[in-house]
């Protein structure tokens, strides 16, 4: 159940943020192996002038600078090379989807078995 959390500065076009979004959900799932409704995905805006990048605010998300900041949560379990599988197809699916290209940064990030809930239950507990 992988969860993809992206904060960045406002975009004018919100739905271009639900279509990257749903993008973003169908690549992981490729990549990762799983149903596309076990993958979850959220947006938090950032407010102008609390993302600074060196010297240098936006009030927009600008197309070169100041990348869409990605948190990926997945189980453990995946090897390095499927990792970046699935990194890769995260980043390409939102850079297309926001019109970015190479302009995404994520970062990955392993929930581990008993450290983790849904619902009523432990994660990876017997």
């Amino acid at each position: 159940m992988p969860i993809l959390h992206v904060r960045a500065l406002p975009e004018e076009d919100h739905d271009k943020i639900k279509n990257a979004l749903k993008m973003a959900c169908e690549a992981i799932a490729n990549a990762y192996g799983c149903q596309e409704s076990h993958v979850w995905a959220t947006w938090e805006e950032i407010t102008p002038g609390f993302y600074i990048e060196g010297s240098c605010d936006s009030a927009f998300q600008p197309a070169d600078t100041h990348p869409p900041i990605c948190e990926l949560v997945c189980f453990e379990g995946k090897n390095d090379t499927k990792i970046e599988e699935v990194l890769l197809a995260t980043s390409k699916a939102l850079g297309e989807g926001l019109g970015l290209e190479n302009n995404i940064f994520v970062s990955y990030r392993e929930a581990k078995a008993g450290q983790a809930v849904i619902g009523n239950r432990v994660v990876g507990k017997n």
